[in-house]
C-alpha cells in the first residue's frame, strides 16, 4: 500500500477530497481506482485511510482525486502499510473492514448517479 504525504487544509478536511499529482507526491508506481492508500499530513502529524476515487491523465502528469476516511492512529497506519505476513486468507482486519468500506460508498455514488441519469 502506498502512503502520500499532503499537507490537508481545513477546506480538504471538510471536503475530504483532494488533486494530487502523480510526480508531486513522489509515488514509486501508478495508482488505481478504489485503491487504498494512507495519506500523512506531515504538518499535524496525522495519518488517515483514504481511496483513490478517479484518475486523470495528461501528457505531463496523472491527477489523482484521493478521498479522505477515518482518522488512523499511527500504529493503525504502520499496520496498514505493512501489512502482518501471517494473516490468514479467511480472517477479517481493520484494513479489509476499511477497504470494503470504502468500495461500498464508492458503489453508491455510482448508483446515485445512475439514479440521477434515469430521472432526468
Amino acid at each position: 500500500m502506498e502512503q502520500i504525504e499532503l499537507e490537508l487544509s481545513g477546506f480538504t478536511l471538510r471536503s475530504r477530497s483532494v488533486g494530487v499529482s502523480h510526480t508531486a507526491a513522489g509515488l514509486s508506481r501508478g495508482l488505481e481506482p478504489g485503491e487504498p492508500v494512507v495519506v500523512n499530513d506531515p504538518t499535524s502529524g496525522l495519518f488517515y485511510a483514504a481511496m483513490v476515487a478517479d484518475i486523470d491523465f495528461s501528457l505531463d502528469d496523472t491527477t489523482y482525486r484521493i478521498e479522505i476516511g477515518s482518522r488512523l492512529a499511527p500504529e493503525e497506519a504502520e499496520d496498514w502499510l505493512a501489512p502482518d505476513p501471517l494473516h490468514g486468507e479467511d480472517e477479517l482486519t481493520v484494513h479489509d473492514l476499511m477497504k470494503l468500506l470504502g468500495e461500498l460508498r464508492q458503489s453508491r455514488r455510482v448508483l446515485q448517479a445512475l439514479e440521477d441519469d434515469v430521472a432526468r
